[in-house]
């Protein structure tokens, strides 16, 4: 019964890590039109525009990350059963 529960936990979790992973790729998506449509700015500008970028393209990566991991535990929780 312990697995059943630990497995319905880590299904729940997988659906929470996959909207985060979407939410992440919409970040990076909405950078990325601005990126193509901004007008030309001040240096401050455009290092604060980067640093958004690059901090999207992290939220994507340490969310697929989370997915994986909880996708792995599923498969094992589910062999165990």
């Amino acid at each position: 019964m312990k697995k059943i529960e630990e497995l319905k936990n880590a299904v729940n979790q997988l659906e929470v890590d996959v909207a985060a992973l979407k939410d992440a790729e919409q970040a990076v998506k909405n950078w990325q039109y601005g990126d193509l449509h901004r007008q030309d700015g001040s240096s401050a500008q455009d290092a604060r525009h980067e640093r958004m970028g690059r901090e999207a393209h992290e939220r994507v990566s340490q969310a697929s990350q989370k997915v994986c991991l909880q996708k792995t535990l599923i498969a094992k929780l589910t062999n165990e059963i």
